[in-house]
């Protein structure tokens, strides 16, 4: 698929040097033939179907035409496509940034450094005891005086 749709993405639909006449409102033209061992091979339209063809591989309005970019360019087409391939086939949290720590987590996401002081945002915090955390009901203390 990438292949079909990248004969259409990175080139115009027909070139100057493939048009060989128009007389007498037929239009000829060379084109290759993929299912033939891709031989040139010369078609003649009427101007009208010509037209219509051609305009079936003009780009609608706001789209732009793709010429040599990303990872479709000839120069490096095979490497990148088995890369998004591989990529593709990846669990898709192997791909995302992995934070070392959750507060960096929170700053990426926030803009708010959970290291700072909430008072006045210039002292650092520093961790200097965990409590364990207590789940279920709080134990009761009993009074033995």
């Amino acid at each position: 698929m990438l292949e079909y749709l990248g004969r259409y993405t990175h080139r115009v639909a027909i070139s100057n040097r493939r048009l060989l006449a128009l007389e007498g409102g037929q239009v000829s033209f060379q084109w290759k033939d993929y299912r033939d061992g891709q031989k040139q091979k010369v078609m003649t339209l009427s101007a009208e179907e010509f037209i219509r063809r051609f305009l079936q591989h003009a780009l609608p309005p706001g789209f732009q035409r793709i010429r040599y970019y990303g990872f479709l360019a000839n120069c490096h087409r095979a490497a990148k496509l088995d890369l998004c391939r591989r990529l593709l086939a990846t669990a898709c949290s192997l791909l995302l940034p992995q934070p070392a720590d959750c507060r960096d987590f929170w700053v990426a996401v926030t803009s708010t450094n959970l290291r700072l002081c909430p008072q006045c945002g210039v002292g650092i915090l520093i961790r200097m005891q965990v409590f364990p955390s207590c789940h279920g009901p709080v134990p009761l203390r009993l009074d033995s005086s």
